[in-house]
Formats: structure tokens, C-alpha cells, sequence
């Protein structure tokens, strides 16, 4: 079983991968729709982000934000996929893939959570339906 503070570091540090996933591939995209959709999924990734951050800040909790190493491997990751396919197909399904990803955790961790705060608990939802909502935009770009 979770506590808040467990699942508030989860959600802040899942979104801040998705901030650091979009902008790894951002770059590589080249229609303008896809950029676009990149950049609306950024900014809800940053604001559920910044809503988990100031509630542990609040309550006194350190934020464990995702580190440098982490950082970079995603980076070299996003590069060696665009090699071998730049397209925005290949990058909606990259998408896909990080964002299932993020569902099957997020899944996890709501099902672990034995916290009772309301707002702990709707910004995990939060997370759950704009990690699904992410998938179904991007199978238009598949």
C-alpha cells in the first residue's frame, strides 16, 4: 500500500517524464497538427506536475524530481528511435507506447493507494484520463 506523499511523488515524477518525453521528441516532429497536440499534452503534463509538486511542498515533503541520468537516457533513446524512422507516425507510436506505459502504472499505483485525501486521489485520476486521452490523440497520427 501507498501513502499520499508515495503517490504524490509517483504522479509528479510520471508527468515530469512525460515533459521530458515530449520535449525529446517534440523536435522531430513535422506536421503541424502532431507539434500541436505536443504541445497541449506538455502543458496538462506540467500542470499536473506543478499541482503534485506545491502539494507536497505544502505538507512539508521533499519533491524527487526525476534525475539528470534519467534525463539524458531518454534523450539518446528518443534520438536512436528517430534514426532509424523520423516519421510522425513513428512518433505517435512512440507516444502510444510511453503513455500505455504511464496508464498500466498509473493503474497500479490507484489500486495500491490507501490514502483518503480527495485531492490526492483526483489528481491520480487526473493523470490516468490524460494519459488516455493522449493515446486516442495520437492514433490519428499513426
Amino acid at each position: 500500500m501507498i501513502n499520499d506523499e508515495e503517490m504524490l511523488q509517483f504522479i509528479m515524477r510520471n508527468a515530469e517524464m512525460g515533459c521530458i518525453g515530449i520535449n525529446d521528441i517534440k523536435p522531430f516532429a513535422s506536421d503541424t497538427n502532431l507539434r500541436k497536440a505536443l504541445r497541449s499534452q506538455n502543458l496538462e503534463y506540467g500542470n499536473i506536475y506543478h499541482n503534485a509538486y506545491n502539494i507536497l511542498k505544502n505538507r512539508g515533503y521533499t519533491p524527487n524530481k526525476v534525475g539528470k541520468f534519467v534525463t539524458k537516457l531518454s534523450a539518446v533513446k528518443t534520438k536512436r528511435e528517430m534514426k532509424s524512422d523520423d516519421s510522425d507516425s513513428h512518433i505517435a507510436q512512440m507516444m502510444i507506447q510511453g503513455n500505455t506505459m504511464g496508464v498500466q502504472k498509473i493503474a497500479q499505483r490507484i489500486r495500491q493507494y490507501d490514502g483518503d485525501n480527495e485531492l490526492v486521489g483526483k489528481l491520480a485520476d487526473k493523470l490516468m484520463s490524460t494519459e488516455q486521452a493522449n493515446i486516442e490523440q495520437m492514433k490519428s497520427y499513426l
